[in-house]
């Protein structure tokens, strides 16, 4: 073989050689065309209703807001104000995708109860979010009375305050009416008042003793109760266990009992009735994303007992606890996987 056919087997073999090194390289480095890469989830960008601006729910609005933020990278989740009775409305007729309300409020939607003059069946449930909102009957202490049931019995003059009909708290305050058997009208009749208020304007009324009680389905402690009790002595009257019974199975609420001491002026433990405020979404929401919602909360349940005193009620095993609306798919398909339902 002559030295020069030798030479051009030689640089033939560099030339293979070399290609081999470079087919290697770029399979190492990987190309779209042969290796998948994990980008991880889409931001996801969407929009809560919670409730007035500067009250309580537009913080547990925001605390539920920023979990999402937090466990999902780059996402915009904008919280705009709303009201316990509007929020079903809007999830139910997908003006906007999420929202809270009370589970008694947001089941009325779903099937069309009062207030709502139609079913809005395309409502689910996500979590809970505040596991309990108690009915608070609170009276000025210089009332001669002692109960709800001694008003009721001796036909007194009360002078009560509620709120806005349809609202939770005036829903459960004349179903409590109607298990004695009494309407706003035979309270005028007695010599008493009804009149449609919001809290702020009932305890202002109140301190004025043109107001006798008031009465509303809100967390404990209240921020408004409180601050009311630093212009009015006030008492909160319990409810008897049948009125709590009765109640309870009428409207979808639960037994509860407000602690001794939740405020100043309470110096024993109160039965009532309550319901939680829970998550609710539009079904039309894609359950992959849903999924990650319901996971965020999951994750983020210490940081959310930093955001208000109410959410160190919530832990892991009440988040399915939602009451009668459906859950949405991606919900309890998270719930599902970490063994908090069947």
């Amino acid at each position: 073989m002559s030295n020069r056919m030798k030479r051009n087997i030689k640089l033939s073999i560099l030339v293979v050689v070399g290609f081999v090194i470079l087919a290697a390289c770029g399979k190492e480095e990987g190309t779209p065309s042969d290796i998948s890469v994990d980008t991880g989830n889409d931001p996801i960008q969407t929009t809560i209703m919670g409730g007035r601006t500067g009250g309580a729910w537009s913080v547990f609005t925001e605390g539920v807001a920023e979990s999402i933020r937090r466990e999902n990278d780059g996402s915009i989740v904008t919280v705009e104000p709303g009201g316990i009775i509007e929020n079903p409305l809007n999830v139910g007729t997908n003006k906007t995708p999420y929202g809270l309300s009370y589970a008694m409020t947001a089941y009325a939607a779903y099937s069309g109860e009062e207030p709502y003059d139609q079913a809005f069946e395309d409502i689910r449930a996500i979590s809970v979010v505040i596991p309990s909102n108690y009915y608070q009957f609170i009276v000025r202490s210089d009332v001669e009375y002692n109960s709800i049931d001694e008003i009721m019995e001796k036909q007194l003059p009360v002078r009560l305050a509620v709120d806005q009909k349809g609202s939770a708290g005036e829903i459960i305050t004349r179903n409590i009416l109607q298990e004695y058997g009494v309407t706003y009208d035979d309270i005028i009749s007695w010599g008493g008042s009804v009149d449609h208020l919001g809290d702020s304007k009932a305890f202002e009324l109140m301190a004025d003793k043109r107001i006798d009680a008031t009465g509303d389905a809100v967390s404990v402690p209240s921020s408004s109760i409180i601050e009311a009790a630093t212009t009015n002595d006030l008492k909160l009257f319990g409810l008897n266990p049948d009125i709590i019974a009765s109640v309870s199975e009428n409207l979808g609420m639960e037994a509860g009992i407000i602690k001794a001491g939740s405020y100043d002026f309470l110096e024993e433990d109160i039965a009532t009735v309550n319901t939680p405020a829970i998550f609710i979404v539009n079904k039309d929401v894609p359950e992959e994303e849903v999924y990650l919602v319901t996971k965020s909360i999951y994750e983020n349940l210490d940081y959310l007992g930093t955001v208000h005193e109410e959410f160190k009620n919530l832990t892991v095993e009440k988040m399915a606890e939602v009451g009668n609306v459906p859950l949405h798919p991606g919900a309890e398909k998270f719930f599902k996987e970490t063994g908090l339902i069947d």
